[in-house]
């Protein structure tokens, strides 16, 4: 029972040849990954230091804007009992002792 069919038998050397220059090529892609990554580990590290920098003004800044807001509503507090010490001292003196100031 012959079929009469014939096996072709790939041709090894150009086969190993094909694979060899396949896997140069993906040697070539896998270098060019790690130095994109490496480029890429370099700037997340200068954007981490960069927001650190920009964190640290922040907090220096916002500091100094608390003290200041704090004096100035230190200031303001300090007037308001300068009035209600002033509305008692007027209050006290009476009705009729303020209306003679006044005229």
């Amino acid at each position: 029972m012959a079929t009469g069919r014939t096996i072709k038998m790939p041709k090894t050397e150009t086969d190993i040849a094909v694979l060899q220059v396949q896997v140069k090529n993906i040697e070539q892609d896998v270098s060019e990954i790690k130095n994109s990554l490496k480029e890429m580990h370099e700037c997340l590290d200068r954007n981490a230091e960069e927001t650190r920098t920009l964190l640290t003004n922040m907090r220096n800044e916002d500091m100094v804007a608390h003290k200041e807001l704090g004096s100035k509503v230190s200031a303001l507090e300090k007037w308001r009992w300068m009035m209600m010490g002033a509305g008692i001292v007027i209050g006290s003196l009476g009705f009729e002792t303020l209306a003679k100031l006044l005229k």
